[in-house]
């Protein structure tokens, strides 16, 4: 009985932890078979909030890879909200001008719109999407980590905190099974 007090415990935990470092997911799981993930559109918070929101979904901002990603994050987050203005997981933390995928994949695409990026040299400086009423349809801006903006967030299938819950869940049912 113990063990499933604290599988239980610990469910509740992890699910209010999900909630704790952002406001709420807006539109998601959306599924891209073209990636294998799964993407969310999350409440406004800035950069750093919404990238540990990320992780207690079991993934990160967004990692943009090519013009065919870009494109069907626009069509799937962007048309149905044109003022959403999106964090997506590209950082400059140094002030090099050396972007960074949050996820640590490669940067083998970008997509900067004229005139971007241009917060060089302040520091702590992060992508986000232009909305679709800006004009710049696809195109990407950076910003410091002020606002309080919305992020999409990709989530690879299963997720780790899926596979976890499912793990704990096995446990007390092989626990109750072996009583």
């Amino acid at each position: 009985m113990k063990l499933i007090t604290r599988t239980i415990l610990l469910a509740v935990i992890l699910f209010a932890a999900s909630f704790s470092a952002h406001s709420s997911i807006i539109g998601g799981p959306v599924y891209n078979p073209a990636t294998g993930h799964n993407y969310y559109l999350t409440g406004a918070g800035n950069w750093t909030d919404s990238q540990a929101f990320a992780l207690t979904l079991g993934g990160n901002l967004v990692t943009i890879n090519d013009v065919a990603e870009n494109t069907w994050l626009n069509q799937t987050f962007m048309a149905p909200n044109p003022t959403v203005i999106p964090w997506f997981g590209l950082h400059d933390t140094d002030a090099n001008n050396i972007w960074e995928w949050i996820s640590g994949e490669p940067v083998t695409y970008l997509n900067w719109a004229p005139g971007e990026p241009n917060f060089l040299g302040i520091g702590h400086v992060y992508g986000n999407l232009f909305s679709q009423d800006s004009g710049k349809i696809g195109q990407w801006n950076n910003a410091p980590n002020l606002g309080t903006i919305y992020a999409i967030v990709e989530v690879p299938e299963p997720s780790v905190l899926a596979l976890g819950v499912l793990a704990l869940f096995g446990c007390t049912v092989r626990s109750r099974q072996s009583r």
